[in-house]
């Protein structure tokens, strides 16, 4: 993933409530899969478990984050331990098989938190965060980002 759609993440991140953080988490997910499929389809297997591993990583923090006191965390839970399964496979046969077939289950997955998100209305999690507003402004081509808020409060002045 490159450094562009790290920072589009970050954006994402900071003014996403609690459903939000879950389908960004989703979203990243897909990216890292599509580079480690794509970089397994050209050969370069080294950077494609590398990929892989971003994937585990973002399955395992999905997997630890689940709330026991609700039911369907127990049936979250099985499908994450099946997409672990899958995505070590790929890592240690050092093809997208694995991926291939984990993808179906996040992709439903995915779907559905993303409509979930739709539908929550509740307060972003980081209520200090500055408002980023982005837009093709002053050109074909051109990306112009502008920070709201109040900036002499933030931060110390030396």
């Amino acid at each position: 993933m490159n450094r562009d759609k790290i920072s589009a993440f970050t954006l994402k991140i900071a003014s996403s409530n609690g459903c939000g953080l879950i389908s960004i988490l989703y979203d990243i997910y897909e990216e890292y899969e599509k580079d480690a499929i794509d970089d397994f389809k050209a050969g370069n297997v080294d950077s494609a478990i590398e990929a892989t591993k971003k994937c585990a990583e973002v399955v395992s923090h999905l997997q630890k984050d689940l709330n026991f006191e609700y039911k369907v965390s127990g049936n979250l839970y099985a499908l994450y331990d099946y997409v672990q399964r899958n995505v070590a496979k790929s890592i240690y046969k050092a093809n997208s098989d694995g991926l291939k077939e984990a993808k179906k289950v996040m992709d439903e997955l995915g779907d559905a938190f993303e409509q979930l998100a739709e539908q929550d209305k509740s307060k972003p999690l980081m209520g200090n965060t500055q408002k980023v507003i982005a837009g093709i402004t002053y050109g074909k081509g051109t990306l112009n980002e502008s920070l709201m808020g109040n900036q002499a409060s933030r931060g110390f002045w030396a």
